[in-house]
């Protein structure tokens, strides 16, 4: 293993949440965390992806002031030019071809509490000025049929009071006049959107663009110079690794690994979440979908380390992605952190085999383009990242909830953010409002959407050994989220509520002792793991020895087929006899657990579903992301 000298830090893991602008809340956390702890591993997805590998980068540069930059980037964001706007809100610039669409969408946020009404009234401003056009087209046609309906009203009921009909044919012209424009714009934007990969905004343009100042900013807390994009390859490594170290390693052994960061994206174009650093090396990469993308440095090493560039077949004149420890890191940060619609999606490709419809019995290479999008929409909290049967370090999560149960009056920061104190609290998962004001429609879908998007998670979040080491940060609407255009001294708050909730960790974990009348801390989540892990792998043996019992004297009895198996045979008779000898050590295991458990007359980790930790969590087989 990988020895990482040269501190006296303990380590610990942390995930961070998506949630777009809500990202503020991440830096002076990790930097208050990072005054105990080593972040030896980091992920995130979304906004959380980004501040995951600004704390890896701080972490690499720990000694040359990496959290010192890192803290102070709230600041940084909230600093604001003559316009009052924020550095942050700067950093999205559209397209020319998105440009109004763009400023519609930002024309309705508010810097503090949301005014639906104030907004409502700037979007439709907003509509009216960007697209005066359709306005006066939608204005025009809403005369036009409001003219029509009155003349035919007046035939049929023209007894009916002036003023009735003129209120009426306001309303009626109102809504013909707001549904032509809004089909009008929408229509623009089933043009523009998909053309310019499928975001208002690409993240490329000058210094002070998105991905330019991610870059630059990665490298400023990396130590590192401009021209060198950090790689994970570096984070593996360390500063200082030993002489026989080789990074290469580390691809498939995250134990080797001085700094791990993983970032979870989502292919939409295959239906399925991936998290960076990849297991596959199927992806390539076209350098001019690159270059509209990122900064020209770090496409020339993306080219200059990729393994080859492809000359034949459907993917010609493409190149294969740069191996996981060259590959640098903005480019999975970037493909985690495109919120649908308003950052542009990451197009890689690969090759793909498909039936030939034309010739039964042969297949075809079809070359497939694969957008990359939001992360958070397949896990928008990785809470699984990190996970080890019995944990040998704290892997904390921030999330990112909604203020619902902030008391009144409320004290920020403190009243913002929470974490389990027993074994008992947090057990419930996420609350989504369908009825909030009674029956409502928007409300259903709403909860459908979220249902569909975060039930993984949320699932994965009310499981013992899991929701004991979560910090919870309380949101209202309008803080963070898809608000850019936040005040200074709101991100300052929610930057606050960060450093308040890594406090609240440290309280528990970073001393043997939890606070005074809690139970939740590294002792008791180690004793909580060791239970849940006692349990799991006790049903499993006992498994393995009903179904061995079952299928001893069968065709597909697995002791003889050893020395004959259909597929995936041994390397060497070696092998095959460590194997077999490994396969009955484990059955003498499970008769031997089989006995102790009907000597004391019940499960030895579980008398019965009330006992022990809950709920029960199952063991399973699962793909790697």
């Amino acid at each position: 293993m990988h020895e990482h000298g040269g501190h006296d830090h303990p380590e610990c893991d942390v995930i961070l949440k998506g949630g777009i602008s809500s990202g503020v809340v991440y830096p002076r956390a990790l930097a208050r965390l990072a005054a105990h702890y080593r972040l030896r591993s980091l992920g995130g997805a979304s906004a959380g992806a980004i501040a995951a590998a600004a704390a890896a980068a701080a972490e690499y540069g720990r000694a040359q002031g990496g959290f010192e930059r890192l803290a102070a980037l709230p600041e940084v964001l909230a600093a604001s030019d003559e316009d009052q706007a924020t550095y942050l809100f700067r950093l999205f610039r559209p397209q020319p071809s998105t440009r109004r669409l763009y400023a519609l969408l930002v024309a309705g946020l508010m810097p503090e509490r949301p005014r639906w009404g104030l907004a409502a009234l700037r979007w439709l401003l907003a509509a009216v000025r960007y697209f005066p056009l359709a306005a006066l087209g939608s204005l025009l046609l809403a005369l036009l049929l409001v003219w029509a309906l009155s003349m035919h009203a007046g035939t049929l009921v023209g007894g009916v009071a002036l003023w009735c009909k003129a209120g009426v044919g306001l309303l009626v012209g109102l809504t013909i006049f707001l549904l032509a424009l809004a089909s009008t714009i929408f229509v623009h934007a089933l043009r523009r959107v998909p053309a310019n990969g499928y975001g208002l905004c690409s993240g490329l343009g000058d210094a002070d663009t998105l991905t330019p100042w991610l870059h630059a900013t990665l490298q400023s807390l990396a130590a590192l110079d401009a021209d060198r994009p950090l790689r994970f390859g570096d984070l593996w490594r360390g500063r200082a690794p030993p002489a026989d170290y080789v990074a290469a390693a580390a691809h498939h052994d995250a134990r080797l690994r001085c700094i791990d960061l993983r970032l979870m994206t989502t292919a939409l174009s295959q239906g399925r979440p991936y998290s960076f650093p990849l297991e596959t090396a199927a992806f390539c990469f076209d350098a001019d979908d690159m270059r509209k993308l990122f900064p020209a440095v770090v496409v020339d090493a993306l080219i200059a380390d990729s393994p080859e560039r492809i000359e034949e077949g459907p993917l010609a004149g493409r190149y294969r992605l740069p191996a996981m420890v060259d590959l640098p890191v903005i480019v999975p940060l970037r493909m985690s952190l495109a919120f649908p619609l308003l950052l542009s999606a990451v197009p890689l490709w690969r090759m793909r085999v498909d039936p030939d419809v034309h010739a039964r019995g042969r297949w075809m290479h079809v070359a497939e383009k694969v957008w990359f999008s939001d992360g958070g929409i397949c896990s928008n909290f990785p809470i699984h990242y990190f996970d080890a049967l019995v944990p040998s370090r704290p892997s904390f999560g921030i999330n990112l909830v909604d203020a619902r149960f902030v008391p009144a009056p409320a004290h920020d920061p403190d009243d913002f953010v929470w974490m389990p104190d027993h074994n008992g609290s947090g057990m419930s998962s996420q609350v989504v409002e369908i009825e909030p004001r009674g029956p409502s429609v928007l409300g259903f879908l709403r909860a459908i959407a979220t249902t569909m998007q975060d039930w993984p998670d949320s699932t994965q979040l009310a499981i013992p050994g899991y929701r004991d080491r979560i910090v919870a940060v309380r949101l209202r609407a309008q803080e963070g989220g898809l608000n850019l255009r936040m005040a200074p001294a709101l991100i300052g708050r929610l930057a606050a509520r960060g450093e308040a909730a890594a406090q609240l960790l440290l309280d528990h974990y970073a001393q043997r002792d939890p606070p005074q009348g809690s139970v939740t801390g590294w002792r008791n989540h180690r004793w909580l793991r060791y239970r849940v892990a006692m349990r799991v792998l006790g049903e499993a043996l006992a498994d393995l020895r009903d179904v061995e019992a079952a299928t001893c004297t069968g065709d597909a009895a697995l002791l003889p087929m050893h020395a004959d198996p259909p597929s995936y045979d041994f390397r060497s008779d070696a092998q095959r006899a460590a194997a077999l000898s490994a396969y009955r050590e484990l059955l003498t295991l499970a008769d031997r657990y089989a006995q102790v458990r009907d000597e004391l007359g019940y499960p030895i980790f579980d008398h019965d579903p009330h006992d022990g930790p809950r709920p029960r969590p199952e063991l399973r087989i699962r793909p790697p992301l």
